[in-house]
C-alpha cells in the first residue's frame, strides 16, 4: 500500500500558509459588518450581510452558476443583492454572452384569455410546476417582467 500519498504536517502548513497569502491581497466586502437592516422589500429589519450568495443564469443555452458569493439577504423574505466585489466576478463570467432568450407560443385558452406554452428548458432552469405562479408586469408594448410568486 505504498501508493497511497501520505500528507505530511509540513504540508498542511504550507497549503495555510499559501491560503492566507491569497487570502491577503483580496479585500473584504465593505457590507461585511451589516446586520440586521432594513429591508427595502418586506420592511423586517433582518438584512445581513452573507458570503453563500449563488448567481444562476442561462445566457445563450448555457446555464452558469456562480457560487459563494457576497452581498446582503433578508433572512425574512429572502431578496438578496450582491457587493461590488461579487459584481465584478459575476459581469466577469457573463461579458460578451448574448443573452438570447427563449421562444414561446402564444395561443388562445379560452374565454377570451390568451396563454402562452413555455420551452421546457425554462420550465426545468426555472422550476416551474403547474400548480405554481407569476407576477407579469408590463415595461412596454413589447418587454414584460415574469417573476415567480415564492410559495
Amino acid at each position: 500500500m505504498d501508493d497511497i500519498p501520505t500528507i505530511t504536517p509540513e504540508m498542511v502548513e504550507e497549503t495555510k500558509i499559501e491560503i492566507a497569502k491569497r487570502c491577503a491581497g483580496r479585500q473584504g466586502s465593505p457590507l461585511k459588518d451589516i446586520a440586521d437592516a432594513a429591508c427595502p422589500v418586506c420592511g423586517s429589519h433582518t438584512v445581513s450581510f452573507v458570503d453563500d450568495l449563488v448567481f444562476e443564469v442561462v445566457l445563450a443555452g448555457e446555464r452558469i452558476v456562480i457560487p459563494n458569493l457576497t452581498g446582503l439577504r433578508c433572512s425574512n423574505c429572502g431578496d438578496f443583492a450582491f457587493d461590488s466585489g461579487s459584481s465584478k466576478i459575476i459581469d466577469r463570467y457573463t461579458r460578451n454572452k448574448p443573452s438570447g432568450g427563449y421562444e414561446c407560443s402564444i395561443s388562445t385558452v379560452g374565454a377570451g384569455k390568451l396563454g402562452m406554452y413555455l420551452p421546457k428548458d425554462v420550465l426545468r432552469v426555472m422550476e416551474i410546476t403547474k400548480k405554481g405562479k407569476a407576477i407579469v408586469t408590463p415595461l412596454s408594448r413589447r418587454k414584460m417582467l415574469v417573476e415567480l410568486c415564492s410559495e
